[in-house]
């Protein structure tokens, strides 16, 4: 099937000129991309290529940007990854399509080595036979985490890695995409090499690490870290003399990729700037950290890895009173392309990248996803100037 998506505005990489054009696709792959600007022909070639075309779409003045990719999503709808069914990885892959992700990597929580092998075991066979192009394997969050940096994590799993466990996780290596761990936790230090070994990402996350025991994590092996600033050391005071921590050591470390959950509740829009301003689009990465309260009313109950969790105006909830702390997020990756774009006040094109060509750049995926750049897959997103989503392709084929 050849198709020509037109009258479209075209988000393309930050380093080329975005702007009013058409693209085409043939084959679930980008065939052309053409901008009006500075192009006399532009009519002729454009009805050149609806002749040649099977299916035209009018864009309406829409934007058309590249599919959206989701390093770090835990559910959606009451399902959760931690169900380990073919079923709740449908829901949540389904669901987050229609909020402009077409690639997500599902995340687990801290929980047991069987709890985990179980996820594992279960997306090993869902990978095999339901070959979504959606899912791009698993994110363990966990469970090598500091007690002072939990989070929406439960205490009781918390631990050291183990040479026995080490052993049980490697065997799913094949679909372990990256996992998030504490630097300074004993045993992780030895770990990260071994992981790295075998094609694992290894990120810092849920850390009370001191600047130190960061720099001696990224000597390692991590290359990223988890939720930038949200359950992580950072700039502290202990009798005058101020110290820094991990998210100052990954700020300032260039190489280091660094999440960011741009909901307008993690993170400030002072935070979001300055991350932008440290690391630039390249170095930063969206992702939605959506527990399986995303699309649910408000008021609605959910679980997170054991924990009981509600909507709250619109915020993922754990705990009461002091003990009252975020649960992930409710969001999509396009809600997070907003937050960024109007809370970090970065250029559209920038935020784009930042939820699409880094990500895939950081699965290894580049050179076949994350823009639209002639020979890549024709992962597609429509949108509107209110950031509403009316239509997704995955390799041109329409799946909302």
């Amino acid at each position: 099937m050849r198709r020509v998506y037109h009258n479209a505005r075209l988000i393309l990489p930050p380093h080329l000129r975005s702007g009013e054009g058409f693209l085409s696709e043939e084959d679930g792959h980008i065939r052309s991309v053409q901008l009006r600007e500075g192009k006399s022909d532009f009519e002729d070639l454009l009805s050149l290529e609806k002749q040649l075309c099977e299916e035209e779409i009018d864009c309406q003045g829409d934007y058309l940007s590249p599919g959206l990719i989701d390093l770090h999503c835990h559910g959606a709808l009451g399902r959760d990854t931690m169900e380990a069914t073919q079923e709740a990885f449908d829901v949540i892959l389904n669901y987050h399509a229609t909020r402009g992700t077409t690639l997500a990597v599902l995340t687990t929580v801290a929980a047991s080595l069987s709890e985990i092998e179980g996820v594992l075991s279960g997306a090993e066979k869902y990978q095999k036979e339901r070959k979504n192009p959606l899912f791009a394997g698993i994110h363990l969050e966990g469970p090598y985490f500091s007690p002072l940096r939990q989070g929406a994590h439960r205490q009781a799993m918390l631990r050291h890695p183990s040479p026995e466990e080490t052993e049980v996780l490697l065997k799913y290596a094949g679909v372990i995409s990256r996992i998030t761990l504490a630097p300074e936790i004993p045993g992780v230090i030895e770990l990260i090499p071994i992981l790295k070994l075998h094609g694992i990402v290894v990120s810092a996350g849920h850390s009370e690490a001191i600047h130190d025991e960061a720099l001696a994590g990224f000597s390692a092996g991590i290359t990223q870290v988890t939720h930038l600033y949200n359950c992580m050391s950072s700039l502290h005071s202990k009798k005058g003399r101020r110290s820094t921590g991990l998210a100052e050591a990954a700020l300032t470390m260039p190489g280091v990729l660094c999440e960011v959950i741009a909901d307008g509740r993690h993170l400030s829009p002072t935070l979001l700037r300055l991350a932008w301003l440290a690391k630039g689009w390249q170095e930063i990465a969206i992702v939605s950290d959506a527990t399986a309260g995303s699309g649910l009313p408000e008021g609605a109950s959910f679980q997170l890895g054991g924990l009981p969790c509600r909507i709250e105006q619109g915020e993922a909830l754990t705990g009461v009173g002091e003990d009252q702390r975020l649960a992930g997020s409710t969001i999509g990756m396009i809600d997070g392309v907003r937050g960024m774009v109007e809370g970090g006040k970065t250029p559209p094109e920038e935020a784009v990248a930042m939820a699409s060509l880094v990500p895939a750049r950081a699965l290894n995926l580049e050179h076949s996803r994350g823009s639209l750049e002639v020979g890549k897959r024709s992962d597609l997103i429509r949108f509107t100037e209110d950031w509403q989503v009316r239509g997704v392709w995955s390799a041109g084929e329409k799946i909302v």
